[in-house]
């Protein structure tokens, strides 16, 4: 039996398990960002038989039973997740990182909400004391620029949280990874700037409009 906590943006979440080998991976996946203290979240995950066929051939979130639940499957996962309650479930077939990160990256995209944040598609560093965001969609560019930025603090290369404190938005890191495979840092930074990222025969920033920016945005939030 193990209780695991996990602080992500400042949103800690109790992982209650009976299963040796589940904890081992929210030990190993999570290891930067294990917390002790009151959780805001509490979730329970269990393993089901082998041998039982896949839930989802693909990432699939309905509503269930309620505005504020929700039921989530893929390959071999199937769980919930109650925003009244902060709490939820999750069965697992074969307990591995990527079951149990697309669980915790479903639920910290709904629970953020409630605490004015978003879960972005971009890579995020710091740099001299401020965070920066770069969104765009897959080859658009976002792991080169972790990769070109080895002496900035990596918040993420693949799925960013901005969310608002004291009235400024900060950017956190996140354990999640895309093809860097390397959690970023557990930290925050007031947010200077958002880039939406396209290939281009030179180096050029232009700056948006404000209604502009918002519709390149949207698409990029979880």
């Amino acid at each position: 039996m193990a209780d695991l906590g996990v602080q992500i943006a400042g949103l800690r979440t109790s992982i209650f398990t009976r299963n040796p080998k589940i904890a081992d991976v929210v030990r190993g996946r999570y290891k930067g960002f294990l917390s002790a203290g009151t959780p805001d979240w509490r979730i329970e995950m269990s393993t089901q038989s082998a041998g039982h066929p896949p839930f989802a051939e693909d990432v699939v979130v309905t509503r269930n039973g309620g505005p504020a639940q929700f039921s989530v499957k893929r390959g071999n996962l199937a769980g919930t997740v109650d925003l009244r309650e902060r709490c939820g479930t999750a069965v697992l077939i074969d307990p591995h990182e990527a079951s149990v990160d697309v669980y915790m990256r479903i639920l910290y995209s709904l629970a953020l909400v409630e605490v004015h944040g978003l879960a972005l598609h971009a890579a995020s560093l710091i740099r001299d004391g401020k965070a920066y965001v770069f969104c765009g969609p897959s080859g658009s560019g976002k792991t080169t620029v972790a990769r070109l930025s080895p002496d900035k603090t990596l918040l993420s290369d693949e799925l960013s949280i901005v969310k608002i404190s004291d009235g400024s938005a900060v950017c956190c890191g996140t354990p999640f990874w895309g093809e860097l495979a390397r959690a970023g840092e557990d930290r925050s930074a007031p947010l200077a700037g958002i880039y939406f990222l396209r290939q281009g025969t030179r180096h050029a920033a232009e700056t948006l409009r404000p209604r502009h920016a918002l519709e390149r945005l949207l698409p990029n939030v979880v």
